[in-house]
């Protein structure tokens, strides 16, 4: 795929992994749409890409995710790629320690947001005859690591949306890839201390293989990237 010209909504746009992949997509040519719930962030942000359009958007609200794609295809007449990037780290926790509101704070960011952008953006894109939805994933949902029990299962049921997605899509001319990159130097990691993070992958280089990917559609929908050893 030739991503100049292609319109691109992007959620946690203006930190870690969607930073890179806005700066990134920027370069390339993408019409972006930057989505964050917080405002100043977002328009300090936005300002380094002069082209791109900031929206406000809380992905655990249906209604707000609806205003985002809305606002995106109003802009620029179409929705090529949905990038469901925000998420949240709970705290690391085993199932006899992990608490309600940590599960449902995952949940309802990592899960019910990646829901809530890809049913707004598959209606457009249906209409339209195509598209590319992407999701965020990771090698705690592949793994099964201990002590991850909300962040973690949340993300294993990404990984099982995105399967689903495309047995549902086939045919529509919508395509669904999930990427699982093991742990990332980003501000998630901001309240663990304890993780020692040194061999943890750069944004920019797990930003690098998703375009790589979009560019060049590989067979499998489910990409993981792991930490080097």
């Amino acid at each position: 795929m030739n991503l100049e010209g292609k319109v691109v909504a992007i959620t946690g746009a203006y930190s870690g992994l969607g930073a890179a992949l806005s700066e990134a997509l920027a370069k390339k040519g993408c019409k972006l749409v930057l989505g964050g719930r917080e405002k100043e962030k977002l328009g300090i942000f936005a300002e380094k890409i002069p082209t791109a359009v900031p929206v406000l958007v809380d992905v655990r609200k249906m209604e707000d995710c609806e205003h985002f794609i809305s606002e995106s295809v109003k802009k620029f007449g179409r929705l090529d790629i949905m990038i469901n990037n925000a998420g949240i780290l709970s705290r690391f926790s085993n199932i006899e320690e992990v608490t309600e509101e940590e599960l449902l704070d995952a949940f309802r960011t990592n899960l019910f947001g990646t829901i809530f952008c890809t049913q707004a953006a598959v209606r457009r894109m249906k209409n339209q005859g195509g598209g590319t939805i992407v999701n965020i994933g990771s090698t705690s949902a592949v793994d099964y690591k201990s002590s991850h029990i909300a962040y973690g299962t949340s993300k294993c049921a990404v990984v099982g949306l995105t399967g689903m997605l495309n047995k549902e899509l086939n045919g529509t001319g919508i395509r669904a890839f999930c990427f699982s990159p093991g742990g990332m130097k980003t501000h998630l990691f901001r309240n663990q201390p304890e993780r020692n993070t040194g061999d943890y992958l750069e944004p920019s280089i797990v930003s690098e293989k998703i375009i790589e990917c979009l560019e060049n559609p590989p067979e499998d929908w489910h990409i993981v990237l792991r930490r080097p050893k």
